[in-house]
């Protein structure tokens, strides 16, 4: 009788340290597949319609499908395509919005410890915004170097005195950035050049996982730093 009660506690303890185990790596693998982040203006989540307000929203992905809540909204939407290996700028948790007419388009989340989730797609649309975890961790320092190195050093050359490889393929002289007339410009000017392009030269973009992409705001203030080290 002492044995089968003995053996039935050890079945319980089993049973219960089974559970608690299997909860604590649902509950680990949980936070892999979730990021926390507070979106500053209201947006809608790929080709879904409604319109959630601006707040602070949890991310998370089931299979085929981002569940996006918060503590008065939930929206589920499924997701077009995966996008595998996140860049440097997106490793950290990101979020991609398409902007057009003024309506923010939530198309792509990067949530760390999974691939990219791409939510909408649409060529005509020409604007694009970020929205990176990364930059809310204050101890983040971007390189603008390296920035500049995976954008505009391919045209412009290593060391902002151009590349006549690239002048030829383009059949024009392309500007050099050491020279007074672009060193001239003002932060602002440069900045506008770098986000919207101009008549012979598109907006720099990095390519990430085969998708293209604008530079975050604050890695084109540390590309504009790094092109004032350039200065003769």
């Amino acid at each position: 009788m002492r044995q089968v009660k003995a053996r039935g506690v050890m079945v319980a303890r089993m049973i219960t340290f089974i559970l608690v185990t299997c909860f604590a790596v649902s509950a680990a693998f949980g936070q892999m597949q979730n990021m926390r982040i507070g979106v500053p203006y209201a947006f809608t989540v790929g080709s879904n319609s409604k319109v959630l307000p601006a707040g602070t929203y949890t991310f998370s992905v089931d299979r085929d499908i981002l569940k996006v809540e918060s503590v008065s909204a939930l929206l589920k939407a499924m997701v077009i395509a995966q996008l595998s290996g996140p860049g440097d700028f997106l490793q950290a948790g990101s979020l991609v919005f398409d902007t057009t007419g003024g309506v923010h388009i939530l198309s792509e989340v990067w949530i760390p410890g999974t691939d990219g989730q791409l939510l909408y797609a649409d060529r005509k649309v020409n604007t694009r915004e970020f929205l990176l975890a990364s930059y809310l961790d204050q101890a983040r320092t971007v390189s603008g170097k390296a920035a500049y190195n995976q954008t505009c050093g391919r045209c412009h050359g290593a060391d902002g005195n151009g590349n006549e490889s690239a002048d030829k393929f383009f059949g024009i002289a392309i500007p050099r950035l050491i020279s007074a007339t672009v060193q001239s410009k003002s932060d602002a000017e440069l900045r506008e050049l770098i986000n919207k392009g101009s008549a012979v030269m598109p907006p720099v973009e990095i390519d990430v996982s085969g998708f293209r992409h604008r530079l975050p705001p604050q890695d084109v203030d540390a590309v504009i730093a790094y092109v004032r080290t350039l200065k003769k």
